[in-house]
């Protein structure tokens, strides 16, 4: 049975490929001028195509004085960015994205807190040479930063002993510090104070190349170290007010015990010595009588001489006078014991 073929279908297909051979004939002659096209295109590096424009800054909302202030600035567009970036006033511009501002200057000396508006301009062009400039604007707060200062007793420093302060500076970590106590300036976050009077203050400057920036302030109240002890042996056992003292060995040995927890943290603050020592004495039931003041080698009172008059029973009384303490400087303070705390009295035997 042969085949039938409707002559409107065999019309149409062959239509379609016509059409379809048409299409590959154009593709084949115009796809290499095209190609060459798009090669051959110059499109300078300095031009872009901006759409939908909106300069957007993100930057530190607050920054410690001294500290720089640094934001980073960029377009909000469809397609294309901004080419360059100009700082106004002391705002400058770093490549074509970061602001940065120096803040050593933007607080007076009563200033502890201030907020600060800067402006800049973004500069484009666009497809056709057109320049376009956008304005840039925004604000941040610029604070006195903290002053931390550590000591070994934190709040106070001892009178006329080796205190060792160290300053920091919390975000400033990483610059100069100086500091200024009374006349004295000292480079560095560390410095060792023997203060004379009631108050020692310490000032903070930030170390900068356009002149020193004031930080800051601490006051320390200045305290004397904690009162010692005073010690007494004879022929090396401990003897205490009342106790017996023989008349053949009245030997005394004198020693000034200082704070154990002083000592430990100024070793070379708490040294002592005793210069002398005033002897009454008492024979029977009559008054106390001045024999003569003596001094004392390391401490070591000989009475012996002294006493030989003496008869058991009579009472010696040893007033220590002349008590310094020996700081790190080699300097001799004197030390304020009230009466009763230096004045021993023993019974000869």
């Amino acid at each position: 049975m042969s085949p039938y073929y409707d002559s409107d279908s065999m019309a149409n297909a062959t239509m379609a490929g016509v059409k379809e051979l048409r299409y590959y004939v154009m593709l084949a002659l115009y796809f290499p001028i095209l190609l060459y096209a798009f090669s051959t295109f110059d499109l300078d590096e300095n031009t872009y195509a901006v759409q939908g424009i909106e300069p957007v800054v993100v930057g530190e909302q607050t920054v410690v004085l001294g500290q720089p202030f640094k934001a980073r600035a960029f377009l909000a567009v469809s397609e294309g960015q901004g080419q360059q970036l100009v700082g106004e006033g002391s705002l400058e511009a770093q490549g074509d994205s970061v602001f940065q501002m120096p803040t050593g200057g933007l607080l007076g000396p009563d200033e502890t807190e201030k907020s600060v508006a800067y402006n800049g301009r973004f500069r484009f062009s666009q497809v056709g040479g057109d320049e376009v400039e956008l304005p840039v604007s925004g604000q941040f707060s610029v604070r006195r930063p903290d002053i931390v200062i550590t000591s070994e007793t934190m709040q106070a420093l001892y009178r006329a002993s080796r205190n060792v302060i160290r300053v920091d500076v919390p975000g400033l970590e990483d610059r100069q510090l100086r500091l200024q106590v009374g006349r004295t300036a000292i480079d560095g976050r560390t410095a060792t104070l023997a203060p004379a009077g009631d108050t020692e203050t310490v000032r903070v400057f930030l170390a900068d190349d356009g002149g020193d920036v004031y930080l800051g302030q601490r006051s320390f109240t200045v305290i004397d170290p904690p009162r010692p002890e005073l010690e007494v042996t004879n022929a090396g056992r401990p003897i205490s007010n009342g106790d017996n003292l023989p008349k053949a060995r009245a030997i005394l040995e004198f020693s000034v015990v200082p704070d154990q927890e002083f000592r430990r943290r100024y070793p070379s603050d708490a040294r002592y010595s005793i210069a002398r020592a005033t002897i009454y004495l008492r024979k029977g039931l009559t008054a106390s009588e001045r024999v003569g003041t003596y001094d004392l080698e390391n401490g070591r009172l000989v009475l012996t001489r002294v006493l030989r008059d003496a008869r058991p029973g009579d009472r010696v009384m040893v007033e220590l006078d002349g008590i310094v303490r020996i700081n790190h400087a080699g300097r001799a303070i004197p030390v304020q014991l009230v009466s009763a705390s230096r004045t021993f009295g023993f019974v000869i035997s």
